[in-house]
């Protein structure tokens, strides 16, 4: 619909205003050149404007860490004529300013214990007017100092957390320490940042279905401004098969004082449990130590809760039954 509109007005005009009439042509012809005269004419005139340029930092203090970020934009007045102004405008789109830390401050920070610099910015006008253009001149800029704020280097040995999400298949789990090697890592960055670091931790690793002992690699987590000596560490995953198994276990009397008899009902109590395959056979009665305390009785309670005191390592759903025990106190 706005397409046809716009048809039909330029039908009209060339219908009304250009038909067999040469004099409008020729007259819109003067009008351009004229127009382009003087916008010659302005463009070769001085004039002192402001523009915005983006800055990039490089060649920092390899002695330091930046603790905070200097400004990332540089509003400059510039003076010069327009046919200048106007190319590097467009060129301020695409390229930003380069500030070479260590060479524009002549390696003061470098050689320097402080943490905190300022520097006039009127210092760095001939460098930054270099960059843009032997035909601009800058005469003021904004922020007119720039402040440097760093922090001193240092390295610590952490500890590496592994992140794990994992699914076992059913019947199987975990059968022993997971080992990660290296366990520990060297790291570089701010001093007051690795004060407060006690541990780095890996990228998520998910595994899914997990049958078998695995043995992956996994990355360690990125973290601003801090340098690992690896990217990557190994993990060991002990994985096998569970069964159900169980033993009877006696059950002892704890904090009994002398010449007192009680005889617990029952003696012993059922333990089960889940347990690898591998360690099915080293099992045994004697590897679990079961309590119940005459302080209980003490209190008058008729029956006795069971406390687990040890167990077997790498023992699954362990389920004592009965829970309590009864007693009878002998003369």
């Amino acid at each position: 619909m706005k397409i046809n509109w716009i048809y039909k007005v330029i039908k009209y005009l060339k219908k009304v205003y250009f038909r067999n009439d040469k004099r409008v042509a020729a007259y819109l012809v003067c009008v351009f050149i004229a127009t382009g005269f003087w916008f010659l004419n302005a463009l070769s005139k001085t004039y002192t404007v402001d523009i915005i340029t983006p800055v990039t930092y490089v060649n920092f203090p390899n002695n330091k860490t930046i603790a905070s970020k200097p400004a990332e934009q540089f509003n400059l007045r510039i003076k010069s004529h327009g046919f200048t102004i106007l190319r590097h405008k467009l060129s301020f789109l695409f390229m930003p300013l380069e500030f070479n830390v260590n060479k524009m401050t002549e390696n003061m920070m470098q050689e320097s214990k402080k943490s905190n610099f300022a520097f006039p910015a009127r210092q760095f006008f001939s460098e930054l007017s270099y960059q843009l253009s032997n035909e601009l001149d800058i005469v003021r800029m904004s922020p007119d100092t720039l402040f440097f704020k760093f922090d001193q280097m240092g390295n610590k040995r952490v500890k590496v957390k592994p992140v794990i999400k994992l699914d076992l298949k059913k019947q199987f789990q975990i059968s022993g320490e997971i080992e990660i090697k290296p366990d520990s890592i060297t790291i570089n960055g701010a001093q007051s940042t690795l004060d407060s670091l006690q541990a780095v931790y890996t990228e998520t690793l998910r595994i899914i279905n997990a049958d078998q002992p695995i043995t992956t690699q996994a990355k360690i987590r990125r973290m601003n401004e801090i340098y690992f000596e690896r990217q990557n560490i190994q993990i060991t995953i002990p994985i096998e098969e569970y069964t159900e198994a169980g033993q009877s276990v006696q059950v002892l009397l704890v904090n009994q004082p002398e010449g007192i008899n009680i005889k617990l009902f029952p003696a012993k109590v059922k333990v089960s449990f889940q347990v690898g395959l591998s360690r099915f056979s080293q099992i045994h009665p004697e590897d679990f130590k079961l309590t119940v305390s005459y302080n209980d009785i003490l209190e008058g309670k008729q029956r006795l809760r069971i406390t687990t005191e040890t167990t077997p390592a790498f023992l699954y759903s362990l389920k004592i039954t009965p829970e309590e025990i009864e007693y009878l106190i002998e003369n």
